[in-house]
């Protein structure tokens, strides 16, 4: 029994750690985006200047701040908005927050109740979790008008997935929630993101 338990264990290992070597150059990342457009902003948002607005808690940890800044001037560019060194027209709030998910149950558990039956079902004598940890990842994002302070353009972001480099998943999750900019969308949406050597581009 021991030696059938622990040839499972390590073929299950093996599959995992070769799936993640499978991924290893190109990543899709899926994010669940809600995005919204201020009834009375005007058509032309994009193609103009902004800087960042950061709210007190933001401007107490700076340097995790103007990290995620430097992440994010990239994927705005890419919609238009170029950053100011002064007088913007709009400027952009972004909050961020990225948390391990638990798990409620491994591959392990579920293969060992299937295999063993019974009275052991859910309950080996130890687990190893076959399954990559999983992370989420969520970014807001409020376009503001410098002037008025109204809100143009609102959008949020989530991705879960079994990776935890910031620098490559925060900016693939930012695009998602800029993609609708500045119309809006109707309604929530999954938009997905490939991370590659080539960049990164949205795919249907």
């Amino acid at each position: 029994m021991r030696v059938l338990m622990r040839l499972a264990l390590r073929m299950g290992l093996l599959v995992w750690l070769a799936a993640l070597a499978a991924c290893a150059t190109t990543r899709l990342i899926d994010s669940e985006v809600r995005s919204f457009r201020s009834a009375s902003a005007s058509a032309d948002v994009a193609a103009s200047s902004y800087q960042f607005e950061r709210l007190p808690s933001q401007q107490a940890d700076a340097a995790a701040q103007t990290q995620r800044e430097q992440w994010a001037q990239p994927v705005l560019q890419r919609v238009g908005l170029t950053l100011a060194s002064q007088a913007p027209r709009y400027t952009v709030q972004m909050g961020v927050a990225s948390e391990q998910v638990q798990r409620n149950e491994s591959i392990f558990r579920r293969r060992w109740g299937g295999f063993a039956g019974g009275p052991l079902w859910g309950a080996p004598p130890f687990l190893f979790p076959l399954e990559p940890l999983l992370y989420r990842f969520q970014v807001q994002v409020l376009v503001r008008d410098a002037l008025s302070r109204e809100v143009v353009y609102e959008a949020s972001a989530q991705h879960t997935g079994p990776w935890n480099d910031q620098a490559e998943i925060l900016p693939a999750v930012l695009l998602a929630a800029m993609r609708d900019f500045p119309q809006g969308a109707s309604g929530p949406s999954s938009v997905k993101v490939e991370i590659g050597p080539g960049g990164m581009e949205l795919r249907p």
